[in-house]
């Protein structure tokens, strides 16, 4: 660590990280990149959520920039079936993708970029705040513990653990009990017959969320087999609260990606939780395989080739920013002034304690503004806050944490820490971050869409 300046730390190499690590870089800033875990890539590399998400409103592609760029990396590797229509409806276009080939995509742009210096395996643990001024992280690695300071921080942490160290205010899943949407172990399964999955979707439409053309789309997306997973929690073989199979065929021949575990009453923020969140996800994993080896056609010679390596997390910690986005913002489909991103996505909310799903629908080709405000903590002059832990309403967040506007919100955060003069992200010309994120092929708001 001796000799290094960095111009921006960003804590936490997830989709929203690198990005905005990526944007900062290519604007001449010198970036400290620091991961607690041993690859980037966050939730899509470390806990296989695919497919993404939210890439188009309708027809009008609404995240593009570096996230557009790593897609088209992945498509050269092989590792995507690029943007394909939603079977289920739920949005405009999913992109599969492998998660070891994206993997290799975000070392491979790590590499080039010579403005980047990567620390893996570290933790951030503290911070050093003056007044409205964060000067220095405090974080733990192999070699120890290093103070690291630098004109402008990123959290890009997911928990907002970095916001949180420094004294800004936090909220934890929804208001009236404090309990965030459940967790989820990702299962990839191989050797399952899609065409014997198709065929029962055809014989039985009322036990499957599908668009009207779905059946006549190549691509294979599953919400539903409801009889069959009520039958199987009334006899025991399913034990935690789910109330359907929940799976998207993945970018290898008969592999499968089941998003179907629910491991409720547990804070990601606490490792005690989280240990017993990661057990109990397998756990669940192999009551899923040995369910849908019994009761789902086309199953009967899966097998698990996979499980994420940390379990997936949708919902933790939200800071208090100068703007929360609300569920009436989503709904009515807002415009800001002050715009960064944009989100395609319906409120998508699990229950926290049950097995619910509530889905807000509403027509796929919606969308809605995210104000840069969101990203910047309440009080805090050189700390911007990208991903999932921006200032959301429970509700809200249920839409926002999607990957593409996680990927969006981070390449505006990088380019808007660059920009900052003195690292002040306050003091920054909006129709100049505007300018420079269109530069960069990126979508500011709604209205730079043509």
């Amino acid at each position: 660590m001796s000799g290094m300046n960095p111009d921006v730390v960003v804590a936490g190499a997830g989709a929203s990280g690198m990005c905005a690590a990526l944007a900062a870089a290519r604007l001449g800033s010198h970036v400290l990149l620091l991961e607690k875990g041993s690859i980037p890539g966050g939730t899509n590399t470390q806990s296989l959520v695919g497919p993404l998400m939210g890439f188009h409103a309708g027809q009008k592609q609404v995240v593009r920039g570096l996230a557009q760029e790593i897609v088209d990396r992945l498509e050269r590797r092989g590792g995507t079936l690029g943007h394909l229509p939603d079977p289920l409806g739920v949005t405009s276009t999913l992109t599969p993708i492998d998660p070891e080939i994206l993997k290799q995509v975000y070392f491979e742009m790590l590499r080039e970029e010579k403005n980047i210096t990567l620390l893996l395996h570290t933790f951030v643990t503290g911070a050093h705040r003056e007044g409205k001024w964060l000067r220095s992280l405090r974080a733990v690695h192999k070699g120890g513990e290093t103070d690291i300071t630098a004109p402008v921080f990123i959290d890009a942490t997911g928990d907002a653990d970095v916001a949180h160290l420094a004294g800004v205010p936090c909220v934890y899943g929804r208001p009236e009990d404090g309990f965030a949407q459940p967790m989820t172990l990702v299962i990839r399964a191989d050797r399952v017959d899609l065409d014997r999955v198709r065929r029962t979707m055809r014989l039985c439409p009322d036990q499957f969320v599908l668009r009207k053309d779905a059946l006549d789309m190549p691509y294979v997306a599953v919400s539903g087999y409801f009889d069959k997973v009520r039958r199987a929690r009334e006899k025991g073989t399913l034990t935690f609260p789910r109330d359907r199979v929940l799976f998207f065929q993945g970018v290898r021949e008969g592999e499968v990606i089941l998003n179907m575990s629910r491991v409720v009453r547990h804070r990601s923020t606490d490792a005690f939780d989280l240990t017993k969140a990661e057990m109990e996800g397998r756990r669940q994993a192999d009551e899923i395989m040995d369910f849908l080896r019994e009761e789902i056609d086309g199953f009967q010679q899966a097998r698990l080739i996979q499980t994420g390596d940390a379990i997936g997390v949708r919902e933790s910690r939200h800071i208090r920013g100068d703007y929360t986005l609300t569920e009436e913002d989503i709904l009515n489909q807002a415009v800001f002034d002050d715009s960064v991103a944009i989100c395609a996505f319906p409120i998508d909310l699990h229950d926290p304690l049950g097995k619910e799903l509530h889905w807000t629908k509403t027509d796929p080709a919606s969308c809605f503004d995210v104000p840069y405000r969101v990203m910047l903590p309440e009080n805090l002059g050189n700390l911007l806050v990208t991903g999932r832990c921006v200032s959301a309403t429970h509700q809200a967040a249920a839409s926002l944490r999607i990957t593409p506007t996680a990927m969006a919100l981070g390449q505006a955060a990088g380019t808007a820490a660059s920009m900052a003069p003195a690292g002040n992200v306050r003091n920054l010309s909006l129709p100049a971050l505007h300018r420079v994120l269109l530069e960069m092929d990126a979508v500011p708001g709604r209205s730079f869409l043509p």
